[in-house]
């Protein structure tokens, strides 16, 4: 009987390139959860007096990268989310670089590359909760995908 080939979300890193422009990719500490990058293209009208069975035409428009939700234990100690060099100091300085997004857990490490900025930062505070911090990022031009089938 075949098997499936479905894998668990367990072990998928999210990296920044650190510094800035050197290829070289860290993992962001304690990720919690990914979604993202939710990308979508327009449809843009192409209707024209002579479309077949009075019905609407369209053709494919711009893509757009869409953005990248994070949620991860809070750790601002920890140099991958801190103020000094860490995703905090991204959001405060509006800087732009270079993500990874890596999934260990199949062969070849199959990963998502993109580029973008710090759009939100958002801590959350519960009692009887892990304190945790939600991050967005905007990715601006294409995501690329390495290792994909």
């Amino acid at each position: 009987m075949p098997r499936s080939g479905a894998k668990i979300g367990s072990r998928t890193q999210f990296l920044r390139e650190d510094p800035i422009d050197s290829g070289t990719f860290v993992a962001v500490a304690e990720v919690k959860s990914i979604n993202g990058p939710s990308q979508s293209r327009d449809a843009v009208e192409a209707t024209h007096l002579e479309s077949d069975d009075d019905h609407t035409e369209y053709v494919p428009g711009i893509a757009e990268a869409g953005e990248v939700s994070l949620v991860l234990n809070f750790r601002p100690e920890h140099t991958s989310q801190g103020s000094s060099a860490g995703l905090y100091k991204d959001f405060q300085d509006g800087a732009f670089r270079n993500w990874r997004i890596a999934f260990p857990q199949f062969n070849g490490t199959p990963t998502l590359d993109l580029a973008g900025f710090l759009t939100g930062w958002e801590p959350s505070v519960a009692t009887k909760d892990l304190l945790t911090v939600a991050v967005k990022l905007k990715v601006s031009g294409k995501v690329t995908a390495t290792s994909f089938a």
